[in-house]
């Protein structure tokens, strides 16, 4: 006989009913787990259940049984505001506390609080220890605007906490919901004086991560100072106050502090973890290796830091180092498709192509799409620019979605190889299947220019302009553009005020606005926004701009200086060699 498929899923939770009531005068029957939400089985959770300390088994009635399948019809229609009438009323029937969550989640489906309330009163009713619906409670009353109730709610929330400091944590996660960053202190503050925590680390933490959040810094730092004392192993609130230093902008202090630490707990891995990646960020990279080195010394299998000391060994080409780390990596098998990218990428760079390409091959999951692009690329370098471009199309037909993005990378790659008009003839197709993407566009105005093509690159980036005219980038290539090939210093010059007005401190806008006022006959004025651009770092384009502003000027030995520092930095830059070709200079011009 075949039975209907709709018919079994709507008996399953009614056979799961009559399961639970033959086994309800049994001594100890085990407690099921609640379904999830959403579930089909969800209704099992209506249990008979003889547990010490629990409601005693609720006999299974017609009524019962109606309710509960109702509710988990209308559960599964999405029709929420069914789903909570039914399941409240099933709570009730069976006084059972997981059918009650299940009305409150249903409840706030609806957006009604009031329903979610009257749902939550009898879920701590039926099971006063439940932390899950304390924090319900909590938020629906700070939603409200019940302080008193919140409060209350939330010092529940901290007694059941379970884990040590876990209740804190969870009441300053729901006080997150508060708008003002000085209510939500000024709330953990009444509730830390409330239960008398002034001595309770954990307390004193959440504290701190609270003030820091208001602004409060100073407060911040000696809470967490306190908390930290108060449990002087701990070092949560160590990294945090190095944390909130380094975003006051105090690296020497936080540094300092970290040291200070390190001293008291020299076998800590987290805090040394924190010195790296302080290294890191000020681009001290050979630190941060040693730090990690340092690390593996003591727990020499330990991938985390094997990970990010290879990642690190291959960002400063210390390949060497790359392959040993993840060679460890690949004998513990942890992260292998990671670990075959990465290796991939250290055989590549060391010119090993066929074991670049074979470990590429290996690569699965997320970063199987870059694999295959890297081998794409090792196909063009090598002259088989036929099989490069087929791989991009497999990719685009296994990836419709991202087809746009390997469009762009094809045309890159085929600019890197010099194949400028193939390039032209990847962006155009893209073009005719998303006349209107930004990036193609874009893309096709830049390999353009650089092919004497001014009227396609102005037409392109103008096709931009009239989709989004405040995109940056467009404005300041046009503007450039027209400042360096044309006479229409007028109209470059506008294109480029714009965009440096959306983005004032871009060192390439500053350069164009220098090159526009240079061209225009204003090398005094270009010349103080050609400094500003190199003051965000060395670019030898701007720095070949800022030496021919300076010749201009009648200051040539500045104009040598500058030139020479930048072929010291950028020996092959094409700009910067052209301009020099054209001055006659060589780094041997006094």
């Amino acid at each position: 006989m075949r039975i209907h498929t709709r018919f079994l899923l709507l008996l399953t939770p009614l056979l799961a009913l009559v399961a639970l009531v033959s086994h309800a005068d049994q001594s100890a029957p085990p407690k099921l787990q609640p379904a999830a939400p959403g579930s089909v089985n969800a209704s099992a959770s209506v249990q008979a259940v003889s547990v010490a300390g629990q409601r005693p088994p609720q006999e299974l009635s017609s009524d019962l049984v109606y309710t509960a399948l109702v509710a988990e019809v209308a559960l599964q229609r999405g029709d929420y505001d069914a789903a909570f009438e039914h399941f409240l009323a099933a709570a009730q029937l069976a006084q059972e506390p997981s059918l009650a969550e299940r009305a409150v989640r249903s409840a706030l489906n609806t957006e009604r609080p009031e329903a979610a309330r009257q749902a939550l009163d009898l879920w701590t009713e039926l099971e006063p220890d439940a932390s899950k619906a304390h924090q319900l409670s909590a938020f629906l009353a700070l939603e409200a605007g019940n302080r008193s109730l919140a409060m209350a709610s939330l010092q529940r929330v901290i007694e059941l906490g379970g884990v040590p400091g876990q209740g804190y944590l969870q009441a300053a996660q729901i006080l997150g919901r508060v708008p003002d960053p000085g209510d939500r202190l000024a709330l953990m503050r009444e509730l830390v004086d409330a239960l008398d925590a002034d001595s309770d680390p954990d307390a004193q933490f959440a504290l701190a991560t609270l003030a820091a959040a208001a602004g409060e810094n100073d407060a911040a730092m000696r809470l967490a100072e306190r908390a930290s004392v108060l449990r002087p192993g701990w070092t949560d609130p160590k990294l945090f106050l190095v944390r909130l230093l380094v975003g006051m902008e105090q690296s020497e202090q936080a540094q300092a502090a970290l040291e200070r630490y390190i001293i008291q707990a020299p076998d800590d891995a987290e805090l040394k973890l924190m010195k790296a990646q302080l290294h890191m960020d000020a681009d001290e990279s050979e630190q941060a290796l040693a730090v990690f080195n340092e690390l593996l010394e003591s727990t020499p299998e330990r991938p985390d830091v094997l990970f990010a000391a290879a990642v690190l060994a291959l960002d400063i080409r210390d390949l060497d180092a790359a392959r040993d780390y993840l060679e460890v990596l690949k004998r513990l098998g942890e992260r292998p498709n990671d670990v075959a990218f990465l290796l991939g990428q250290v055989e590549e760079q060391a010119g090993n192509r066929e074991a670049a390409l074979g470990l590429y091959d290996e690569v699965r999951g997320q970063n199987r799409v870059n694999a295959q692009v890297r081998i794409a690329r090792l196909h063009a370098k090598d002259g088989d620019v036929r099989r490069a471009r087929e791989l991009f199309q497999q990719l685009r037909d296994q990836y419709p979605g991202q087809s746009s993005a390997f469009y762009l990378i094809e045309g890159e790659m085929l600019r890197d190889q010099g194949l400028e008009q193939q390039a032209l003839g990847v962006y155009d197709l893209a073009l005719d299947k998303e006349p209107d993407n930004a990036d193609l566009l874009y893309a096709r105005a830049m390999l353009a220019v650089g092919m004497g093509q001014v009227a396609s690159l102005e037409r392109d980036l103008r096709r931009i302009l009239i989709a989004d005219p405040d995109h940056v980038d467009a404005l300041n290539a046009l503007g450039y553009t027209l400042a360096d090939r044309t006479d229409r210093f007028d109209a470059a010059a506008s294109l480029i005020e714009r965009a440096l007005q959306l983005r004032p401190d871009d060192p390439a806008i500053l350069d164009s606005m220098g090159w526009v006022l240079y061209r225009k006959g204003q090398p005094e004025k270009a010349e103080g926004f050609l400094r500003q651009a190199l003051e965000h770092g060395f670019d030898a384009e701007i720095a070949a701009h800022l030496g021919e502003v300076l010749w201009t000027l009648g200051r040539q030995d500045e104009a040598r200086a500058v030139w020479r520092h930048a072929l010291d930095e950028a020996p092959d830059h094409e700009y910067l060699l052209r301009v020099l070709s054209r001055f006659r200079f060589s780094h041997t011009d006094n």
